[in-house]
């Protein structure tokens, strides 16, 4: 088979590696009375300032719905539907489409791409059965089983992702920074917080803070502003697309320092959109395509490319890991309804993923491997960033 099984032998079921033990079978005690298609609904942002996440995390969410029905996870005469809604970034959106999905019946939704659309939806998704998976959103606190679940890790809990990373930058040496945040978008000055944390606890002075819209395209006055207070590094607390233009304005205007930034930074559509711009911007990030941490990450990185055409970047990897967690719950539940796919989504413990062994604690995923800490380098590179050369 040239594709990974997601799925193997009924009443033990596996996603990758790890195996997941079954209540049921979905694919047995089958009659006349069960849907041909088992309905997934999806609600994310591919177009506006979150396009450059949600294309990709639409595209690995389509090859794990693909696979699985190659592989008749629901059996022979059961398939997945799939049915994606592209909500441009708007809560009202996001809502409304969950809504629709929760009256067609859809077994679960993947949602979330931005912290607007998670903190919208979540008190909503509350008070329903349908459960959701979570692709994107990094907001604090946003799992609750048995209706919402995050299977991967928030990179600003203490001690995880970015304050490894903030700790490997301050190796490098550096003294002084200026930050640029986006500060209408809740995650993001989430993170802030973190990096202007990580970089006090390490001695490195942040010389100004500068505000940026999510929406904003022109970093000119940002720009202009960084380039006279003469920082060592430049820390974009940042969607993907405002880290690329504020990289294009700084490198128009001489800075050639680095550029820290964040996981969104993990982004070819980004480095396209900064006009290679983007070439010394260091980031962390759980799954690169060049770059996997397992056997699992290898594989999805083929087939994805052999599908869309391009590598896989962190976004196309959590959309397909939200998607097999979804797809498993559906598979080991004895039914397909909503409320028994939530109670096997809280049953899940631990799966290997993409970006490695998950482990699951009130319905938020914990990662063993450590993060990659990559740079942007000449035409479209990306390398492993060490702290010695920065």
């Amino acid at each position: 088979m040239s594709r990974t099984t997601i799925f193997q032998s009924c009443g033990r079921l596996a996603v990758a590696a790890v195996v997941v033990v079954a209540a049921g079978c979905g694919a047995e005690g089958s009659s006349a009375s069960d849907p041909e298609t088992v309905l997934l609904g999806t609600a994310i942002s591919m177009s506006g300032p979150a396009a450059f996440a949600g294309v990709p995390v639409r595209q690995g969410i389509e090859l794990a719905v693909e696979q699985a029905n190659e592989q008749s996870v629901l059996g022979a005469e059961t398939a997945i539907e799939l049915e994606i809604v592209d909500v441009a970034g708007d809560p009202a959106a996001a809502i409304a489409a969950y809504r629709q999905f929760e009256a067609d019946g859809a077994a679960g939704v993947l949602c979330c791409t931005l912290g607007s659309e998670a903190g919208a939806l979540r008190p909503v998704m509350t008070q329903s059965v349908t459960p959701g998976v979570v692709t994107v959103s990094i907001l604090e606190d946003l799992a609750e089983p048995p209706h919402l679940f995050r299977p991967f890790e928030v990179p600003s809990e203490p001690g995880g992702i970015y304050d490894e990373f903030l700790d490997a930058v301050a190796e490098a040496g550096f003294e002084t920074a200026v930050m640029v945040v986006n500060d209408d978008n809740d995650a993001m000055v989430q993170d802030a917080r973190v990096y202007a944390e990580g970089l006090e606890r390490n001695g490195i002075e942040v010389l100004e803070t500068i505000s940026a819209g999510t929406a904003e395209t022109s970093f000119t006055g940002a720009a202009t502003t960084i380039v006279a207070k003469d920082p060592d590094i430049v820390v974009a607390s940042a969607i993907g697309s405002s880290t690329a233009s504020l990289a294009r304005s700084l490198r128009e205007r001489g800075f050639d320092r680095p550029i820290v930034s964040n996981v969104g930074a993990d982004s070819a559509a980004a480095y396209e959109a900064s006009a290679g711009m983007m070439e010394g911007t260091i980031f962390p990030t759980p799954f690169h395509a060049e770059h996997p941490v397992n056997e699992a990450g290898a594989q999805f990185a083929v087939e994805y490319e052999a599908s869309f055409g391009a590598p896989p970047d962190m976004f196309a990897a959590q959309g397909y890991t939200a998607a097999q967690t979804l797809i498993a719950a559906i598979v080991a539940g004895e039914g397909f309804d909503p409320q028994t796919v939530g109670e096997e989504l809280s049953n899940l413990a631990e799966l290997e993923s993409v970006y490695g062994s998950l482990t699951f604690e009130d319905g938020q995923a914990r990662v063993a491997e450590s993060a990659r800490h990559l740079v942007w380098g000449a035409d479209g590179e990306v390398v492993l960033w060490e702290p010695m050369d920065p």
